[in-house]
């Protein structure tokens, strides 16, 4: 199933990986499919809706007609939907060749069968065995510095009401 933007990939020399202008381009692509979705989930939704006008007289309901958009829009949307998939798969297949995340379940294992600690992260907030989202989570830095804030503001405040 071909969508606009795609690239054959019989054509050409396939040893050669894209261009960061060409991923750019797919990737502008991939954003303008996006907002085609949304296009056509709002035809599909508008054709499942019933006209509502002001005053007594309803118009007569078109079922076929409606019917007919529903399912044009729910066919453009999953052509469209499918074509999102297969360029977003290519842009990470992309990012794994360029080594800026490793998605490969391999581990590395030592002779002994022990884990090899690898500093590379894995595309999905982990370095090594570490979770950085659970490291980040426990520091208490953060909560140190707006306590601190608050009794700096609030001793101010005082300090105001007191000095009227």
């Amino acid at each position: 199933m071909a969508t606009p933007g795609d690239v054959d990939m019989d054509q050409g020399d396939q040893s050669q990986p894209f261009t960061v202008e060409e991923n750019i381009q797919q990737l502008n692509a991939i954003d303008k499919s996006i907002v085609q979705l949304m296009n056509h989930a709002a035809t599909a939704l508008g054709a499942l809706t019933t006209p509502t006008t002001e005053g007594s007289a309803k118009p007569p309901l078109d079922l076929p007609a409606q019917k007919e958009a529903f399912r044009s829009a729910t066919d453009a949307f999953l052509t469209t939907l499918h074509g999102v998939d297969v360029r977003m798969k290519r842009q990470v297949l992309a990012l794994e060749e360029a080594g800026i995340v490793r998605l490969s379940a391999v581990s590395s294992q030592e002779p002994k069968g022990t884990t090899k600690a690898s500093l590379k992260p894995n595309g999905v907030g982990n370095v090594g065995n570490l979770d950085v989202g659970w490291l980040n989570s426990r520091g208490t830095r953060v909560e140190r510095d707006m306590e601190a804030e608050l009794w700096r503001d609030a001793r101010e405040f005082l300090e105001k009401r007191g000095n009227n």
